[in-house]
């Protein structure tokens, strides 16, 4: 039976009730951008609610707004009948955010005391072996195998989210908000976190869960809320909805094809047989021991695996962002690589400048004249062309991109990617909180690259993303690669056999 995560807090926090939250005229603006409309949403104890909407709906900002990250533009909020500035600041309340909040540069130990009273041996000295054996309990309630002496920078991007997880619930919280933290989880390990999720909800806890993943939102919740252009426009229990109805509702109209089925029945024929871009050769590096790899044109390759596998990795090394310390990598003659990390908030963009820098700040060089000097008017041309192919939202080239919602920061990294114009693409969860139209936008652009001759490289934790796109697919296991799967030919179950 899966245990509450409620019992892994403090003991005194154990006697702690969850309470009525209330939300009335809630706005947010970021300038001229206006991001909320006016919210109003109770929820009550005990109730498991999942938030959905499409990317920039204004999901992450009420969460954040919640938690006192952002500051409302106006509105109340209250907390078991009573008026509070913001959630955040309510110790029997928690937040695991979708940039997790954690520091590389400490141990899981030092990260999941941060929020925390300073243990004690006495006077000023700290109970450091305390700490520890409590960071261990911790990590056990997320059945995440790692010494408490890790250094988080060191993690894959899935094994952070556990982390995180297991801070908020060792600081013992009642109410538990959770932005997309299953989106680079494994299926096991997702299906884990949301069964205790649903037992701590049961408890008498109140659980708050934003994801993409529909199953997910129809299998655990209770009740569904629905955001579109920062408008709470459906509010119903789970039981009553299917996932047909939630799609439609999602993308505001009918999408038949949004199922796996249907981006089967449309994809491009397999293509193996292209000519060699990209081969690995006894690889080894971070948790790599001894891969041997090819990639070739018009090919689209797929990579899965647990945390702690050295799936990200793999897709460091074949990118050439991680030191090998053996084997080699092999490109074609003026093969150039193209990356999209798997964490985009600390890895893959600079969040106080433009969605115009970080979709140009890797192609300068295409904007040069011949006397060095940038063409400035030419690279604004070609990046607003980018950003409206893409359909970044807002489709303002000066927003800031620390404000823009979790699938337009993946979309805005892609279309920096694309401006580079490489042939080998090495792609680690493109599809990571993603809405249901974007994750279908994300396929087509792939499906497209392979077309035009370029090899793909896909490292994902996420069966729908290999099995939609993929020509072949693999596991890794302990640092090492199994034998190639045929994706035409197998099926989630059998790659779950595998893992």
């Amino acid at each position: 039976m899966t245990q509450s995560l409620v019992t892994g807090g403090e003991a005194a926090t154990a006697s702690l009730a969850a309470k009525q939250i209330k939300v009335a005229g809630l706005t947010k603006s970021f300038g001229a951008n206006m991001v909320l409309h006016g919210l109003d949403l109770t929820i009550e104890p005990g109730e498991f609610v999942g938030l959905m909407g499409p990317n920039g709906a204004g999901k992450s900002t009420l969460i954040k707004i919640l938690d006192g990250l952002y500051t409302r533009s106006s509105g109340e909020i209250a907390y078991g009948g009573a008026p509070v500035p913001d959630l955040g600041s309510l110790r029997e309340v928690g937040f695991v955010h979708q940039d997790l909040g954690l520091i590389d540069d400490l141990s899981i130990t030092d990260n999941l005391r941060l929020g925390a009273e300073p243990m004690r041996r006495f006077g000023p000295l700290l109970n450091h072996g305390k700490e520890r054996d409590t960071a261990g309990r911790a990590l056990a309630l997320v059945n995440l195998d790692c010494s408490p002496d890790t250094m988080v920078g060191s993690l894959s991007a899935a094994e952070k989210t556990l982390v995180a997880i297991a801070r908020t619930l060792e600081l013992g919280a009642r109410v538990i908000f959770v932005d997309e933290a299953t989106s680079t989880l494994p299926f096991q390990d997702a299906n884990r976190l949301i069964e205790a999720l649903k037992q701590t909800a049961a408890s008498g806890a109140t659980v708050i869960m934003v994801s993409h993943k529909l199953s997910e939102i129809l299998d655990a919740t209770s009740r569904i809320v629905l955001l579109l252009d920062g408008r709470i426009v459906a509010d119903s229990p789970s039981a009553e909805l299917d996932r047909q109805a939630l799609v439609s509702m999602l993308v505001q109209r009918e999408r038949e094809k949004a199922d796996h089925d249907a981006a089967e029945a449309t994809r491009r024929a397999p293509k193996t047989d292209g000519a060699e871009l990209l081969r690995l050769e006894g690889v080894e590096g971070g948790l790599i021991r001894g891969v041997d790899l090819t990639l070739r044109a018009g090919e689209v390759l797929g990579l899965t695996g647990l945390p702690g596998s050295g799936l990200h990795d793999l897709a460091h090394l074949a990118h050439g962002t991680m030191r090998r310390t053996g084997g080699k990598v092999v490109r074609a003659r003026g093969a150039r690589s193209g990356f999209i990390p798997p964490h985009r908030e600390t890895q893959g963009g600079f969040l106080e400048q433009s969605t115009m820098d970080n979709v140009t700040i890797s192609s300068l060089s295409r904007w040069r004249s011949p006397f060095r000097l940038l063409r400035a008017p030419r690279m604004r041309h070609d990046g607003v062309e980018m950003i409206d192919r893409l359909s970044v939202e807002p489709r303002d080239p000066g927003a800031v991109f620390s404000t823009l919602s979790g699938g337009n920061k993946q979309k805005a990294i892609f279309g920096r990617v694309l401006m580079a114009g490489p042939q080998i693409y090495v792609l680690c969860e493109p599809t990571r909180g993603v809405d249901v139209e974007t994750r279908m936008e994300i396929y087509r652009l792939i499906e497209e690259l392979a077309e035009a001759g370029a090899g793909v490289m896909i490292a994902s934790s996420d069966s729908e993303d290999l099995f939609a796109v993929c020509d072949r697919i693999a596991v890794v296991t302990d640092g090492q690669l199994s034998a190639f799967l045929t994706a035409s030919e197998s099926d989630p179950e059998d790659l779950e056999a595998f893992i």
